[in-house]
């Protein structure tokens, strides 16, 4: 029965391993430059997993072309997604981002991105 019982428990344990990201709750800076030539009112920054788009990175201001954020996200993911709302009513979304390594993304027009990486 303790046999069963130890059995059990380990694999419990390696069933929330798996689905836990690796190195959850460790963060790091990220720098996010507009560079669409247009006003940013809403910036929405999520892992691809995530249903909803979270809060507003934005906040009460807007981001002009140039303008530079800083945000923290969760290396435990390292492929995002991002929605962007603009003055003029547009959106422009990216649901496919990879920041392996990365510490600046430059956002453009199109919703392509340059990115500067670590190391």
């Amino acid at each position: 029965m303790v046999k069963v019982l130890k059995i059990f428990v380990l694999a419990a344990f390696l069933v929330a391993a798996v689905q836990t990201p690796a190195f959850a709750g460790i963060t790091e800076p990220l720098e996010i430059v507009n560079e669409t030539g247009k006003t940013i009112i809403s910036l929405y920054f999520v892992p691809i997993q995530k249903k909803s788009w979270g809060n507003d990175l934005v906040g009460s201001g807007v981001m002009n072309q140039g303008d530079r954020r800083s945000i923290h996200y969760d290396t435990g993911y390292m492929r995002y997604k991002f929605k962007i709302e603009f003055a003029d009513g547009t959106t422009l979304t990216n649901k496919d981002v990879d920041l392996l390594d990365v510490w600046r993304l430059s956002i453009k027009r199109d919703g392509s991105y340059d990115k500067n990486t670590r190391g």
